[in-house]
């Protein structure tokens, strides 16, 4: 990217933000010393507390979502980003192999930085692969995860369960 590309880009590192949690104080630091470290730390945004108006602000704005716990359950955070029509680049283990479909809906990378900015980088050279993919991740939303295919699914085990007991 040339200087008056780079810019224009900024990391948003929003949300899981609680001031009680040691690891959340300590991870905030660490993370605003490693961007100040890197000479990023202008490049960097942190939203430690996000109501949910700008959250949905964040989501429709950016290009693609990073979501990055590693082993997380399942977690809402690439549904909300489908739902923004946005491709979402997550670890690939835990329940984002279920709802990110890799170089569908989005990215599941291995926990290996080079990776992710090759990922990143990628949809930020290639919009309209940013701009299919989330076109694709709504409609995904949609038919698997919506309320209207959830409930039914949970009615069935439910059912399922109280039969055999």
């Amino acid at each position: 990217l040339d200087d008056g590309e780079k810019e224009k880009l900024r990391l948003v590192i929003a949300g899981g933000w609680d001031e009680r949690v040691a690891e959340n104080v300590e991870h905030f630091q660490e993370l605003q010393a490693h961007a100040k470290r890197l000479g990023l730390e202008s490049y960097v945004l942190f939203y430690r507390k996000v109501p949910d108006l700008e959250r949905n602000w964040l989501l429709w704005s950016c290009r693609a979502v990073l979501y990055t716990p590693e082993n997380e359950h399942f977690g809402i955070v690439p549904l909300e980003a489908g739902v923004a029509l946005r491709p979402v680049i997550a670890c690939n283990s835990g329940g984002p192999r279920e709802s990110v479909v890799n170089e569908v809906t989005g990215y599941n990378c291995e926990s290996d930085p080079a990776l992710w900015a090759d990922k990143m980088l990628h949809l930020l050279l290639h919009p309209e692969i940013a701009k299919q993919m989330g076109e694709t991740a709504v409609k995904r939303v949609i038919s698997n995860f919506s309320p209207n295919v959830i409930i039914p699914k949970l009615e069935d085990i439910m059912y399922s369960m109280s039969a055999r007991s």
